[in-house]
Protein backbone atom coordinates (compact mmCIF):
# COMPACT_ATOMS: atom_id res chain seq x y z
CA UNK A 1 0.00 0.00 0.00
CA UNK A 2 1.19 3.59 -0.69
CA UNK A 3 2.25 5.51 2.26
CA UNK A 4 2.11 9.31 2.44
CA UNK A 5 3.54 11.33 5.36
CA UNK A 6 4.87 14.72 5.86
CA UNK A 7 3.29 18.35 6.55
CA UNK A 8 3.51 21.91 5.91
CA UNK A 9 4.08 22.88 9.45
CA UNK A 10 7.81 23.06 10.58
CA UNK A 11 8.27 20.32 13.15
CA UNK A 12 11.81 19.09 14.96
CA UNK A 13 13.03 15.82 13.08
CA UNK A 14 12.19 13.50 16.29
CA UNK A 15 8.81 14.63 15.86
CA UNK A 16 8.71 13.94 12.27
CA UNK A 17 10.60 10.41 12.83
CA UNK A 18 8.40 9.42 15.92
CA UNK A 19 5.27 10.05 13.53
CA UNK A 20 6.54 7.68 10.50
CA UNK A 21 7.11 4.86 13.59
CA UNK A 22 3.69 5.02 14.62
CA UNK A 23 1.78 5.28 11.39
CA UNK A 24 3.90 2.03 10.60
CA UNK A 25 2.46 0.36 13.71
CA UNK A 26 5.42 0.99 15.99
CA UNK A 27 4.45 0.41 19.55
CA UNK A 28 7.89 -0.46 20.33
CA UNK A 29 11.36 1.05 20.85
CA UNK A 30 14.53 -0.23 22.63
CA UNK A 31 16.88 2.14 23.13
CA UNK A 32 19.78 3.26 25.86
CA UNK A 33 20.26 6.95 25.50
CA UNK A 34 23.18 8.73 24.83
CA UNK A 35 24.10 12.51 23.55
CA UNK A 36 23.02 12.20 20.28
CA UNK A 37 20.26 10.23 20.47
CA UNK A 38 18.40 12.42 23.09
CA UNK A 39 16.03 14.38 20.88
CA UNK A 40 14.78 11.20 20.33
CA UNK A 41 14.60 9.29 23.44
CA UNK A 42 12.81 12.72 25.11
CA UNK A 43 9.73 12.62 22.25
CA UNK A 44 9.49 8.95 23.07
CA UNK A 45 8.90 9.49 26.83
CA UNK A 46 6.91 12.13 26.61
CA UNK A 47 4.27 11.23 23.86
CA UNK A 48 2.05 7.94 24.57
CA UNK A 49 1.88 5.88 21.08
CA UNK A 50 5.20 4.33 21.24
CA UNK A 51 6.76 2.50 24.79
CA UNK A 52 10.57 2.94 25.39
CA UNK A 53 12.36 0.51 27.19
CA UNK A 54 16.19 0.82 28.01
CA UNK A 55 18.52 -2.02 27.95
CA UNK A 56 21.89 -2.82 29.56
CA UNK A 57 23.26 -3.10 26.38
CA UNK A 58 23.74 -2.53 23.19
CA UNK A 59 24.50 -5.50 22.20
CA UNK A 60 20.92 -6.69 23.49
CA UNK A 61 18.88 -3.79 22.23
CA UNK A 62 18.37 -5.52 18.74
CA UNK A 63 17.86 -8.92 20.24
CA UNK A 64 14.74 -7.33 22.43
CA UNK A 65 13.40 -5.82 19.42
CA UNK A 66 13.72 -9.48 17.60
CA UNK A 67 11.86 -11.64 20.33
CA UNK A 68 9.03 -8.89 20.36
CA UNK A 69 8.66 -9.80 16.86
CA UNK A 70 8.75 -13.32 16.86
CA UNK A 71 6.00 -13.63 18.98
CA UNK A 72 3.38 -11.08 17.96
CA UNK A 73 4.46 -10.17 14.38
CA UNK A 74 4.82 -6.25 15.16
CA UNK A 75 7.38 -4.74 14.46
CA UNK A 76 9.80 -2.87 16.79
CA UNK A 77 12.38 0.41 16.25
CA UNK A 78 15.60 0.41 18.20
CA UNK A 79 17.46 3.71 18.98
CA UNK A 80 21.54 3.76 19.60
CA UNK A 81 24.46 6.21 19.41
CA UNK A 82 26.97 6.34 16.08
CA UNK A 83 29.82 3.88 16.71
CA UNK A 84 29.99 1.82 19.28
CA UNK A 85 26.59 1.94 20.04
CA UNK A 86 25.77 0.73 16.49
CA UNK A 87 28.91 -1.81 15.95
CA UNK A 88 27.52 -3.36 19.01
CA UNK A 89 23.68 -3.56 17.66
CA UNK A 90 25.51 -5.30 14.17
CA UNK A 91 25.47 -8.69 16.07
CA UNK A 92 21.43 -8.32 16.57
CA UNK A 93 20.67 -6.43 12.82
CA UNK A 94 22.40 -9.43 11.03
CA UNK A 95 20.55 -12.04 13.26
CA UNK A 96 17.66 -10.54 12.19
CA UNK A 97 18.73 -9.75 8.45
CA UNK A 98 19.16 -13.47 8.33
CA UNK A 99 15.93 -14.43 10.03
CA UNK A 100 13.93 -12.35 7.67
CA UNK A 101 12.48 -10.21 10.78
CA UNK A 102 11.77 -6.48 10.13
CA UNK A 103 13.44 -3.73 12.40
CA UNK A 104 13.48 0.00 12.11
CA UNK A 105 17.11 0.57 13.55
CA UNK A 106 17.61 4.36 14.19
CA UNK A 107 21.35 5.59 14.63
CA UNK A 108 21.91 9.26 15.52
CA UNK A 109 24.94 9.49 13.01
CA UNK A 110 27.73 12.00 13.09
CA UNK A 111 26.70 15.38 11.22
CA UNK A 112 27.85 15.54 7.58
CA UNK A 113 29.60 18.60 8.77
CA UNK A 114 31.56 17.10 10.36
CA UNK A 115 32.56 13.76 9.19
CA UNK A 116 35.99 13.80 8.85
CA UNK A 117 36.85 16.01 11.25
CA UNK A 118 37.55 13.13 13.52
CA UNK A 119 33.89 13.34 15.71
CA UNK A 120 33.21 11.27 18.30
CA UNK A 121 31.95 7.75 17.45
CA UNK A 122 32.42 8.82 14.38
CA UNK A 123 32.88 5.69 11.65
CA UNK A 124 32.06 5.36 7.92
CA UNK A 125 28.22 4.89 7.45
CA UNK A 126 28.59 2.42 4.90
CA UNK A 127 30.30 0.26 7.46
CA UNK A 128 26.67 -1.73 7.87
CA UNK A 129 26.11 -2.19 4.62
CA UNK A 130 26.18 -6.02 4.79
CA UNK A 131 24.20 -6.86 8.34
CA UNK A 132 20.74 -4.82 6.95
CA UNK A 133 18.52 -4.67 4.23
CA UNK A 134 19.19 -1.52 3.66
CA UNK A 135 21.47 0.90 4.55
CA UNK A 136 20.07 4.48 4.48
CA UNK A 137 21.95 7.96 5.65
CA UNK A 138 19.93 10.91 5.80
CA UNK A 139 21.89 14.42 5.51
CA UNK A 140 19.18 17.12 4.14
CA UNK A 141 15.73 18.08 5.62
CA UNK A 142 14.46 17.81 2.36
CA UNK A 143 14.86 13.63 2.15
CA UNK A 144 13.95 13.18 5.09
CA UNK A 145 10.49 12.11 5.12
CA UNK A 146 11.08 10.34 1.60
CA UNK A 147 14.39 8.36 3.29
CA UNK A 148 11.92 7.44 6.47
CA UNK A 149 9.44 6.15 4.44
CA UNK A 150 11.06 4.75 2.10
CA UNK A 151 13.47 2.53 4.92
CA UNK A 152 10.41 1.62 6.69
CA UNK A 153 8.54 0.17 3.03
CA UNK A 154 11.65 -1.63 2.44
CA UNK A 155 11.93 -3.42 6.26
CA UNK A 156 8.01 -4.65 5.82
CA UNK A 157 8.16 -6.14 2.08
CA UNK A 158 9.56 -9.43 1.71
CA UNK A 159 11.13 -10.84 2.20
CA UNK A 160 11.38 -8.81 5.19
CA UNK A 161 14.48 -7.29 6.91
CA UNK A 162 16.06 -4.80 9.43
CA UNK A 163 16.63 -1.22 7.61
CA UNK A 164 19.48 1.37 9.23
CA UNK A 165 18.59 4.97 9.25
CA UNK A 166 21.00 7.00 9.53
CA UNK A 167 20.00 10.14 11.21
CA UNK A 168 22.46 12.91 12.44
CA UNK A 169 21.52 14.49 15.85
CA UNK A 170 21.68 18.15 14.41
CA UNK A 171 18.28 16.66 12.15
CA UNK A 172 16.77 15.33 15.16
CA UNK A 173 16.77 18.74 16.66
CA UNK A 174 16.04 20.97 14.02
CA UNK A 175 12.64 22.33 13.11
CA UNK A 176 11.92 21.55 9.68
CA UNK A 177 9.10 21.49 6.89
CA UNK A 178 10.09 18.22 5.00
CA UNK A 179 7.76 17.55 1.94
CA UNK A 180 4.92 14.86 2.10
CA UNK A 181 6.10 12.05 0.32
CA UNK A 182 4.32 8.97 -1.29
CA UNK A 183 6.06 5.68 -1.58
CA UNK A 184 4.68 3.13 -4.22
CA UNK A 185 7.21 0.12 -3.67
CA UNK A 186 7.70 -2.22 -7.23
CA UNK A 187 6.63 -5.29 -5.98
CA UNK A 188 7.48 -8.03 -8.62
CA UNK A 189 5.67 -11.10 -9.20
CA UNK A 190 6.20 -14.35 -10.96
CA UNK A 191 3.86 -16.13 -13.14
CA UNK A 192 4.92 -19.62 -12.33
CA UNK A 193 1.92 -21.68 -13.49
CA UNK A 194 4.33 -24.48 -15.87
CA UNK A 195 6.51 -24.39 -12.50
CA UNK A 196 3.19 -24.97 -10.28
CA UNK A 197 1.58 -27.35 -12.89
CA UNK A 198 5.10 -29.59 -13.10
CA UNK A 199 4.73 -29.88 -8.95
CA UNK A 200 1.69 -30.69 -8.57
CA UNK A 201 1.88 -33.56 -11.06
CA UNK A 202 5.08 -34.47 -9.24
CA UNK A 203 3.45 -34.78 -5.81
CA UNK A 204 0.68 -36.27 -7.05
CA UNK A 205 2.63 -39.27 -8.27
CA UNK A 206 5.19 -39.44 -5.75
CA UNK A 207 5.45 -42.80 -3.37
CA UNK A 208 7.96 -41.29 -0.79
CA UNK A 209 7.20 -37.43 -0.11
CA UNK A 210 8.79 -35.48 2.67
CA UNK A 211 7.68 -31.76 3.18
CA UNK A 212 10.83 -29.23 4.26
CA UNK A 213 9.41 -26.41 6.51
CA UNK A 214 12.02 -23.04 6.64
CA UNK A 215 11.75 -19.56 7.74
CA UNK A 216 9.57 -18.27 4.75
CA UNK A 217 7.08 -21.53 6.42
CA UNK A 218 7.19 -19.24 9.55
CA UNK A 219 6.67 -15.81 7.88
CA UNK A 220 4.26 -16.44 5.23
CA UNK A 221 2.68 -19.80 5.59
CA UNK A 222 -0.39 -20.56 7.31
CA UNK A 223 0.57 -23.72 10.00
CA UNK A 224 -3.20 -25.04 9.20
CA UNK A 225 -2.95 -24.58 5.65
CA UNK A 226 0.91 -26.19 5.73
CA UNK A 227 -0.24 -29.00 7.90
CA UNK A 228 -3.88 -29.80 5.83
CA UNK A 229 -1.40 -30.23 2.58
CA UNK A 230 0.78 -32.60 4.71
CA UNK A 231 -2.46 -34.63 5.46
CA UNK A 232 -3.12 -34.70 1.61
CA UNK A 233 0.29 -35.61 0.86
CA UNK A 234 0.52 -37.98 3.79
CA UNK A 235 4.39 -36.87 4.05
CA UNK A 236 6.30 -37.19 6.98
CA UNK A 237 7.54 -33.84 7.76
CA UNK A 238 11.24 -31.97 8.82
CA UNK A 239 11.98 -28.41 9.83
CA UNK A 240 14.75 -26.03 9.84
CA UNK A 241 15.90 -24.09 13.05
CA UNK A 242 13.55 -21.06 11.66
CA UNK A 243 10.88 -23.89 10.59
CA UNK A 244 11.00 -25.33 13.67
CA UNK A 245 6.61 -24.66 15.52
CA UNK A 246 5.33 -24.18 11.61
CA UNK A 247 4.26 -27.97 12.37
CA UNK A 248 3.04 -29.57 15.62
CA UNK A 249 5.56 -31.68 16.80
CA UNK A 250 3.01 -33.59 18.32
CA UNK A 251 1.32 -35.06 15.22
CA UNK A 252 2.83 -38.54 14.60
CA UNK A 253 4.37 -37.31 10.85
CA UNK A 254 6.91 -34.78 12.60
CA UNK A 255 10.55 -36.45 11.88
CA UNK A 256 13.12 -33.39 13.66
CA UNK A 257 14.60 -30.42 13.14
CA UNK A 258 17.51 -30.38 10.28
CA UNK A 259 21.11 -30.55 10.69
CA UNK A 260 24.04 -32.52 12.58
CA UNK A 261 21.54 -33.87 15.25
CA UNK A 262 18.58 -35.03 13.33
CA UNK A 263 17.84 -38.47 14.51
CA UNK A 264 19.34 -41.12 12.12
CA UNK A 265 15.72 -42.87 11.23
CA UNK A 266 14.77 -38.99 9.92
CA UNK A 267 18.20 -38.61 7.87
CA UNK A 268 17.05 -41.90 6.57
CA UNK A 269 13.81 -41.20 5.53
CA UNK A 270 15.30 -38.11 3.69
CA UNK A 271 17.57 -40.48 2.06
CA UNK A 272 14.55 -42.73 1.06
CA UNK A 273 12.57 -39.64 -0.63
CA UNK A 274 11.31 -39.26 -3.66
CA UNK A 275 10.15 -36.47 -3.78
CA UNK A 276 11.18 -33.46 -0.93
CA UNK A 277 9.00 -30.34 -0.94
CA UNK A 278 11.10 -27.49 0.68
CA UNK A 279 8.89 -24.58 1.96
CA UNK A 280 10.82 -21.36 2.38
CA UNK A 281 13.93 -22.91 3.00
CA UNK A 282 17.23 -21.37 2.34
CA UNK A 283 19.45 -24.08 2.83
CA UNK A 284 22.01 -22.45 4.95
CA UNK A 285 25.22 -24.78 6.38
CA UNK A 286 23.90 -24.89 9.93
CA UNK A 287 20.71 -26.42 9.15
CA UNK A 288 21.88 -29.03 6.78
CA UNK A 289 24.93 -30.28 8.45
CA UNK A 290 27.59 -28.26 6.18
CA UNK A 291 24.79 -29.26 3.09
CA UNK A 292 26.00 -33.25 3.51
CA UNK A 293 22.08 -33.57 4.03
CA UNK A 294 20.24 -35.91 1.66
CA UNK A 295 17.59 -34.43 -0.30
CA UNK A 296 15.69 -36.99 -1.56
CA UNK A 297 15.60 -38.15 -6.04
CA UNK A 298 13.54 -34.56 -6.47
CA UNK A 299 13.31 -30.93 -4.90
CA UNK A 300 10.94 -28.89 -5.21
CA UNK A 301 12.33 -25.65 -3.94
CA UNK A 302 9.49 -22.94 -2.96
CA UNK A 303 10.82 -19.39 -1.53
CA UNK A 304 11.14 -15.93 -2.80
CA UNK A 305 14.53 -15.00 -2.57
CA UNK A 306 15.90 -16.10 -6.27
CA UNK A 307 19.51 -15.93 -4.56
CA UNK A 308 19.11 -19.21 -2.89
CA UNK A 309 17.93 -21.11 -6.01
CA UNK A 310 20.43 -23.93 -7.26
CA UNK A 311 23.02 -22.47 -4.56
CA UNK A 312 23.15 -25.67 -1.74
CA UNK A 313 20.59 -28.24 -4.06
CA UNK A 314 20.19 -27.97 -7.22
CA UNK A 315 16.03 -27.85 -7.59
CA UNK A 316 14.55 -29.96 -10.19
CA UNK A 317 11.58 -27.85 -9.29
CA UNK A 318 11.78 -24.14 -8.55
CA UNK A 319 8.85 -22.31 -7.82
CA UNK A 320 9.23 -18.63 -6.72
CA UNK A 321 6.43 -17.33 -4.27
CA UNK A 322 5.71 -16.44 -0.79
CA UNK A 323 4.97 -19.73 1.08
CA UNK A 324 1.77 -19.54 2.21
CA UNK A 325 -0.03 -18.72 -1.79
CA UNK A 326 2.16 -21.66 -2.63
CA UNK A 327 0.84 -23.95 -0.79
CA UNK A 328 -2.97 -23.06 -1.22
CA UNK A 329 -2.19 -23.62 -4.88
CA UNK A 330 -1.16 -27.18 -4.54
CA UNK A 331 -3.27 -27.89 -2.17
CA UNK A 332 -6.01 -26.93 -5.09
CA UNK A 333 -4.39 -28.62 -8.03
CA UNK A 334 -3.71 -32.01 -5.00
CA UNK A 335 -7.09 -32.51 -3.51
CA UNK A 336 -8.59 -34.09 -6.87
CA UNK A 337 -5.46 -36.15 -7.62
CA UNK A 338 -5.49 -39.51 -6.80
CA UNK A 339 -2.50 -40.85 -4.67
CA UNK A 340 -0.50 -44.09 -5.18
CA UNK A 341 -1.61 -47.39 -3.78
CA UNK A 342 1.91 -47.66 -3.20
CA UNK A 343 2.53 -44.19 -1.18
CA UNK A 344 3.74 -44.82 2.49
CA UNK A 345 2.50 -43.58 5.64
CA UNK A 346 3.71 -40.31 6.95
CA UNK A 347 2.08 -41.07 10.61
CA UNK A 348 3.96 -44.43 10.72
CA UNK A 349 7.06 -43.27 9.50
CA UNK A 350 7.09 -40.55 12.26
CA UNK A 351 6.27 -42.29 14.65
CA UNK A 352 8.88 -44.99 14.07
CA UNK A 353 11.59 -42.88 13.76
CA UNK A 354 10.94 -40.65 17.21
CA UNK A 355 10.41 -43.66 19.16
CA UNK A 356 13.77 -45.08 17.82
CA UNK A 357 15.02 -41.71 19.29
CA UNK A 358 13.43 -42.26 22.29
CA UNK A 359 15.06 -45.56 23.11
CA UNK A 360 18.40 -44.44 21.92
CA UNK A 361 17.72 -41.83 25.09
CA UNK A 362 16.80 -44.48 27.58
CA UNK A 363 19.32 -46.16 26.64
CA UNK A 364 21.64 -43.87 27.23
CA UNK A 365 20.03 -43.14 30.70
CA UNK A 366 19.59 -39.14 29.13
CA UNK A 367 16.21 -39.34 30.78
CA UNK A 368 16.54 -40.41 34.01
CA UNK A 369 16.07 -38.48 37.43
CA UNK A 370 20.22 -39.15 38.15
CA UNK A 371 22.67 -36.70 39.60
CA UNK A 372 23.91 -34.82 37.46
CA UNK A 373 21.07 -34.80 35.38
CA UNK A 374 20.87 -34.74 31.09
CA UNK A 375 19.80 -31.81 29.10
CA UNK A 376 17.67 -34.09 27.41
CA UNK A 377 15.94 -34.97 30.78
CA UNK A 378 15.80 -31.36 31.40
CA UNK A 379 14.08 -30.07 28.40
CA UNK A 380 11.91 -33.11 28.23
CA UNK A 381 10.41 -32.54 31.98
CA UNK A 382 10.27 -28.65 31.30
CA UNK A 383 7.98 -29.44 28.28
CA UNK A 384 5.97 -31.26 30.63
CA UNK A 385 5.32 -28.46 33.51
CA UNK A 386 5.32 -25.53 30.83
CA UNK A 387 1.66 -24.59 29.87
CA UNK A 388 1.39 -25.53 26.04
CA UNK A 389 0.76 -21.25 25.07
CA UNK A 390 4.71 -20.61 26.85
CA UNK A 391 6.59 -18.57 24.65
CA UNK A 392 10.11 -20.21 24.67
CA UNK A 393 13.33 -18.15 23.39
CA UNK A 394 16.85 -20.23 23.03
CA UNK A 395 19.99 -18.80 23.34
CA UNK A 396 22.87 -20.82 21.46
CA UNK A 397 24.82 -23.58 22.97
CA UNK A 398 24.91 -27.30 23.59
CA UNK A 399 21.30 -27.19 25.01
CA UNK A 400 19.90 -25.52 22.03
CA UNK A 401 20.56 -28.29 19.85
CA UNK A 402 18.93 -31.03 22.37
CA UNK A 403 16.04 -28.87 22.16
CA UNK A 404 15.56 -29.13 18.11
CA UNK A 405 14.89 -32.74 19.43
CA UNK A 406 13.39 -32.96 22.69
CA UNK A 407 11.33 -29.97 23.25
CA UNK A 408 8.27 -30.16 21.32
CA UNK A 409 6.75 -26.85 20.12
CA UNK A 410 3.25 -26.67 18.27
CA UNK A 411 3.24 -22.82 17.33
CA UNK A 412 5.64 -20.59 15.67
CA UNK A 413 4.82 -18.38 17.98
CA UNK A 414 5.90 -19.74 21.10
CA UNK A 415 9.41 -20.83 20.11
CA UNK A 416 11.82 -18.03 19.36
CA UNK A 417 15.36 -19.38 18.64
CA UNK A 418 17.91 -17.92 15.86
CA UNK A 419 18.64 -19.37 12.43
CA UNK A 420 22.16 -19.85 11.33
CA UNK A 421 23.33 -16.24 12.29
CA UNK A 422 23.70 -18.56 15.73
CA UNK A 423 25.08 -15.74 17.70
CA UNK A 424 25.64 -16.19 21.39
CA UNK A 425 23.88 -13.41 24.04
CA UNK A 426 20.53 -13.68 22.40
CA UNK A 427 18.07 -15.66 24.27
CA UNK A 428 17.35 -13.71 27.73
CA UNK A 429 16.97 -10.16 25.91
CA UNK A 430 14.41 -12.21 22.79
CA UNK A 431 12.48 -12.96 26.15
CA UNK A 432 12.21 -9.42 27.02
CA UNK A 433 10.88 -8.79 23.83
CA UNK A 434 8.55 -11.59 24.02
CA UNK A 435 7.00 -10.83 27.39
CA UNK A 436 6.73 -7.03 26.16
CA UNK A 437 4.46 -8.36 23.10
CA UNK A 438 2.59 -11.38 25.16
CA UNK A 439 2.27 -10.35 28.89
CA UNK A 440 -0.43 -12.41 29.38
CA UNK A 441 1.55 -15.35 28.56
CA UNK A 442 4.26 -17.44 30.33
CA UNK A 443 7.54 -16.41 28.90
CA UNK A 444 10.76 -18.67 29.61
CA UNK A 445 14.06 -18.18 28.13
CA UNK A 446 15.98 -21.27 28.17
CA UNK A 447 20.15 -20.58 28.07
CA UNK A 448 23.45 -21.74 28.88
CA UNK A 449 26.20 -20.67 31.37
CA UNK A 450 28.19 -19.35 28.64
CA UNK A 451 25.64 -17.51 26.49
CA UNK A 452 24.00 -16.31 29.80
CA UNK A 453 27.45 -14.37 30.03
CA UNK A 454 26.88 -12.54 27.41
CA UNK A 455 23.81 -10.95 27.72
CA UNK A 456 23.00 -11.31 31.93
CA UNK A 457 23.05 -7.82 32.71
CA UNK A 458 19.99 -7.97 30.83
CA UNK A 459 18.28 -9.59 34.08
CA UNK A 460 18.29 -6.11 35.20
CA UNK A 461 16.18 -4.64 32.73
CA UNK A 462 13.77 -7.51 33.20
CA UNK A 463 13.75 -6.74 37.15
CA UNK A 464 13.56 -2.64 36.21
CA UNK A 465 9.92 -3.51 34.38
CA UNK A 466 8.60 -6.33 36.56
CA UNK A 467 8.77 -8.61 33.67
CA UNK A 468 7.84 -12.14 34.60
CA UNK A 469 10.47 -13.81 33.12
CA UNK A 470 11.56 -17.37 34.00
CA UNK A 471 15.02 -17.89 32.73
CA UNK A 472 16.60 -22.01 32.61
CA UNK A 473 20.17 -21.97 32.48
CA UNK A 474 21.81 -24.92 31.74
CA UNK A 475 25.22 -24.96 33.32
CA UNK A 476 27.65 -27.65 32.74
CA UNK A 477 30.55 -24.97 33.55
CA UNK A 478 32.11 -25.57 30.06
CA UNK A 479 31.76 -24.44 26.53
CA UNK A 480 30.66 -27.72 25.84
CA UNK A 481 29.77 -26.91 22.14
CA UNK A 482 33.97 -26.12 21.17
CA UNK A 483 35.07 -29.11 24.09
CA UNK A 484 33.10 -31.83 22.46
CA UNK A 485 33.94 -31.13 19.03
CA UNK A 486 35.42 -33.50 17.43
CA UNK A 487 37.59 -31.10 15.73
CA UNK A 488 39.27 -30.29 19.03
CA UNK A 489 41.40 -33.07 19.06
CA UNK A 490 43.37 -31.78 15.95
CA UNK A 491 44.42 -29.15 18.06
CA UNK A 492 44.67 -30.11 21.73
CA UNK A 493 44.00 -33.61 22.03
CA UNK A 494 41.80 -33.84 25.34
CA UNK A 495 42.48 -30.22 26.24
CA UNK A 496 39.23 -28.81 27.89
CA UNK A 497 38.99 -25.18 28.08
CA UNK A 498 39.28 -23.95 31.36
CA UNK A 499 35.02 -22.59 32.26
CA UNK A 500 34.02 -22.43 35.69
CA UNK A 501 30.56 -20.92 36.25
CA UNK A 502 30.05 -18.10 39.11
CA UNK A 503 27.14 -18.22 41.24
CA UNK A 504 24.38 -17.37 38.83
CA UNK A 505 21.47 -17.34 41.78
CA UNK A 506 23.25 -15.09 43.43
CA UNK A 507 23.78 -12.55 40.62
CA UNK A 508 20.47 -12.87 39.51
CA UNK A 509 19.53 -11.97 43.40
CA UNK A 510 21.86 -8.98 43.09
CA UNK A 511 19.83 -7.80 39.62
CA UNK A 512 16.64 -7.33 41.66
CA UNK A 513 15.81 -11.05 40.82
CA UNK A 514 14.50 -14.40 42.35
CA UNK A 515 17.32 -17.11 41.73
CA UNK A 516 17.83 -21.16 42.51
CA UNK A 517 19.99 -23.99 41.83
CA UNK A 518 18.72 -27.26 41.00
CA UNK A 519 20.37 -30.42 40.76
CA UNK A 520 17.53 -33.01 40.16
CA UNK A 521 14.54 -33.69 37.31
CA UNK A 522 12.16 -33.12 40.79
CA UNK A 523 13.52 -29.96 41.67
CA UNK A 524 13.18 -28.21 38.10
CA UNK A 525 9.19 -29.65 38.20
CA UNK A 526 9.09 -27.90 41.27
CA UNK A 527 11.18 -24.78 40.89
CA UNK A 528 9.23 -23.86 37.45
CA UNK A 529 5.81 -24.89 39.06
CA UNK A 530 6.69 -22.75 41.63
CA UNK A 531 7.80 -19.70 39.04
CA UNK A 532 4.90 -19.91 37.15
CA UNK A 533 2.75 -19.58 40.09
CA UNK A 534 3.96 -16.55 41.81
CA UNK A 535 4.63 -14.44 38.59
CA UNK A 536 5.89 -11.68 40.30
CA UNK A 537 8.93 -10.68 38.44
CA UNK A 538 12.12 -12.46 36.66
CA UNK A 539 13.29 -15.23 38.08
CA UNK A 540 16.57 -17.75 37.61
CA UNK A 541 16.80 -21.39 37.62
CA UNK A 542 20.35 -22.33 37.58
CA UNK A 543 20.20 -26.03 36.58
CA UNK A 544 23.59 -28.02 37.00
CA UNK A 545 23.94 -30.66 34.56
CA UNK A 546 26.15 -33.37 33.51
CA UNK A 547 29.28 -31.47 31.50
CA UNK A 548 30.48 -35.11 30.37
CA UNK A 549 26.91 -36.01 28.59
CA UNK A 550 27.24 -36.67 24.90
CA UNK A 551 26.39 -34.30 22.30
CA UNK A 552 23.13 -33.71 20.61
CA UNK A 553 24.81 -35.07 17.22
CA UNK A 554 26.90 -38.34 18.79
CA UNK A 555 23.49 -39.66 20.30
CA UNK A 556 22.19 -39.42 16.37
CA UNK A 557 24.35 -41.19 15.35
CA UNK A 558 23.26 -44.61 15.42
CA UNK A 559 22.30 -46.96 12.74
CA UNK A 560 18.61 -46.37 12.03
CA UNK A 561 16.65 -49.62 11.66
CA UNK A 562 13.71 -48.15 10.70
CA UNK A 563 12.16 -49.51 7.57
CA UNK A 564 10.15 -48.39 4.65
Amino acid sequence: MPTTNGGSTAQPGSEQLYDALVDAGVDLLVGLPGTQTLPLDRTVEQRSDIRYVMARHETAIPHIAWGHYETSGTVAATLTVPGPGDTNAMHGLKNALDDRVPLIHVAADADPADRGKGPIHEIEPETYDTVVKENISIERPVEFQQAIQSGIETALTPPRGPVRLGVPKSLLEAEFRSPAVTIDPQTSRFDGDAEYEDAKQLLADAERPVVYLGVGARRSGDPDSIRALVETLNAPVVASYKGKGVFPEDDPRWLGVTGSHLPSGATKTLETADVVLALGTRFDGVTTADWSLPMGEKLVHVTLETSRIDIAYDADIAIVADVASAVDRLRAGLRSASRPDTAWDGASIGDRVRAEYDDQLHARGLLEDETPIATAGALRTLRDVLPRETVVTTDIGGFRLWAKQTFETYEPQTYVTAGSWAGMGVGLPAAIGAKLAAPDRPVVALTGDGGAMMCLQELHTAAAYDLDVVTILFNNQDYGIISKSPEIDQYAEGHRFDWSSPEFAAIAEGFGCRGETVRTLAELESAVDAALARADGPELIDVRVDPDEPTAATVAEYDSSVEF
